[in-house]
Parts: structure tokens; sequence; C-alpha cells
């Protein structure tokens, strides 16, 4: 299968013939919408633990299970030179019980492989397999929706452990109008050898955003996400990472089908922590439109697709220099139960 096949797939989906959003609406008795949740859409990787069942009846147990597929292709322009990833999520799941409001209990397991070459002719690189373990817990006071979870997990690319601790709260100001953030921060340590030059990474990311729903059908939201990150190396200084991204995007429902259409600009930064040394390692700014759609086949399998379009321009000692178009497409399977 090649990548305009994945394309094809993920293209049928956006359409009302086939293919609930790739949010989470909330609506009252009357059937206004009320709320949407802003953590639920395809793309988080870090805030997917706010999502909860569709079906809130029939058992004490509630949640959603996940499967995804991703793949990531670079094609660098005035060269045939092609690189990219893949990416499996053999299950990520949120899971939530009657006798315990406001506790939640989720987990990720998955691979990715990274390679040179277009994705059906591919030189393998490598790969990694990861697994996390999340506990947390959300509270509600009016129109104030905040929490927290802790995460535990391992990493194979260099054997790491992590640990994860993050808030986020969610507030209400009007029936239309909120504002929502998280932050967290992140500890992994590389467990084997004790001569490795490198051992501990420590991040940080906080993403403040406003939200307007206009109608019942139609809403806009503006994100902002900052990160930084610092690599402890006991010879030629630590590694130092920043970078931010902003986003605008507008979600509308089309009955079942819902799909959401964005674009944003960003900047990655990695370099030497000695300003003595002053190396750059990689240096990315990207601009990217983003198109996603999801669709309930039934009362709980849901599917979702999603294509996102970069342009990005990068240099830097340990990377590929020069401009690239990269594309993006996910697809997606969940279960509510």
């Amino acid at each position: 299968m090649k990548n305009y096949h994945a394309l094809s797939v993920i293209l049928v989906l956006l359409f009302p013939v086939l293919a609930n959003a790739s949010m989470s609406i909330m609506k009252d008795a009357s059937g206004k919408v009320i709320a949407v949740d802003p953590w639920s859409y395809l793309d988080e990787d870090v805030m997917w633990t706010s999502t909860r069942s569709s079906n809130p009846a029939g058992g004490r147990v509630h949640g959603q299970l996940k499967m995804k597929y991703a793949i990531e292709d670079n094609n660098w322009r005035n060269s045939h030179f092609h690189n990219g990833n893949d990416s499996l999520t053999f299950v990520q799941g949120v899971m939530r019980h009657d006798a315990l409001p406001g506790w939640y209990l989720a987990f990720s397991e998955g691979r990715t492989t990274n390679y040179n070459g277009t994705w059906e002719n591919q030189t393998y690189l490598s790969q990694n397999q990861w697994t996390q373990l999340i506990i947390g817990h959300e509270y509600f006071y009016k129109r104030l929706r905040y929490g927290w979870d802790v995460m535990g997990g391992s990493s194979s690319v260099d054997d790491r452990w992590q640990g994860r601790v993050k808030f986020f709260t969610d507030l209400r100001v009007t029936d239309n109008f909120s504002f929502f953030n998280y932050l967290y921060q992140q500890i992994e340590h590389r467990r084997n050898g004790g001569s490795q030059n490198d051992r501990v990474i420590r991040s940080f990311q906080i993403e403040p955003g406003v939200q307007y729903i206009i109608n019942n059908t139609t809403g806009v939201w503006l994100r902002q996400q900052f990160a930084s990150a610092i690599l402890d190396r006991a010879q030629w200084g630590d590694i130092d990472e920043k970078s931010w991204t902003t986003s605008l995007g507008v979600w509308h429902n089309w009955g079942k089908l819902s799909t959401t259409f964005s674009g944003g600009y960003g900047h990655y930064k990695k370099n030497n922590a000695r300003v003595e040394d002053g190396e750059v390692f990689q240096n990315t700014r990207n601009r990217f439109l983003k198109l996603s759609a999801n669709y309930p086949l039934t009362s709980r399998f849901t599917v979702s697709g999603e294509i996102t379009g970069s342009l990005i321009n990068q240099n830097g000692s340990w990377v590929t220099n020069g401009d690239a178009i990269t594309t993006d497409y996910k697809l997606m399977l969940d279960y509510n139960f």
C-alpha cells in the first residue's frame, strides 16, 4: 500500500456519505451545545486522557479504547531524498468507574519506525517502542473543570524510564466562550550503562488556548504551545531544546459527521547549551494545514481520519538541511464502552 492509497482511504472519511467529531460535544437537555472538549482532537498526544465514553449507561466501568496508525513522509526539495516514519498505536485507552467519580486510568502502547526513502521503498533506521500508564483525577466547580494526572512509562530508544506530572484546567466563562490550558513536567532516565554520556532529559510543556462556540454546528479555537527540554551530558555540554507552535482552527458538524480544519506556524531549535560552543544541531520552522474528520459507524465504534501538510525549512549539523514538504496521515478506530 502506497502513500496515495493511505491518502485515498482518509479522504473518503471526509465525506458525509461515509463517515462524532474530532472533539467531544456536550449538550443540555434541549439539545443546545454547551461545551466542546478542547483536548480530544485526533492529533493530541498529551490530553487524550480527557476523552470519555459516549455510552455512559449500561455498566459500572466506562471508557474508550483506540487503535491508530500514522505515517509521516518528508519530501526534500531539489533532491530525490525522502525520509519519514510510521507509528502504530496498538492500544490506547481511558477507563472510569462509577464508584470512583473523577478518577481515570489510562494506558498507551505503540511503536514508531524511522526510515530513509519513501514509505513504500524504505531503508530501516531505528525503532522506538513505548508503554505508558496514567492515573488521574478531575474536579468540577461550577463552570470550571480542572485536574491532574501522573504518568509512568518506558521508551526503548536509549532504554529510558519516563515520569510525568500534568495539571489542566478548562474554564467556561460564558455558555459560548472558554479558556483552557495544560502544563506538564517530565523526566526521562537512561537505565543502562553507567558510562553513558547522556543520562537524564528534563522537559516542560504548556499549551493555553481559547475556544468560542458560534452555534450548535460550528466553533473556533486558538492554541499556543511552548515547550523546552534539557539533556544532561557528562561531556561536550548539555543539549537545549525549545519550541513553540501557534494554531487556529474551526470545527463544524454535518449531522453525524464532524470535521476540523486548522493551520498554524511553529519553530523548533536544538543547540549546545554552552554559550561558548554555540553549535546549532537543529533549527526548524514549519507552516501547516490540517483537516480531520470522524464519523460514528455505530453507537460504540467511531472511525477518524486526518491529513496534515507542512512546509518546513531546516538547518543544523545533525539534520538534513533545506526545504521539505511533509505530509502526515492518521487513521483511527475507537470503541466506546
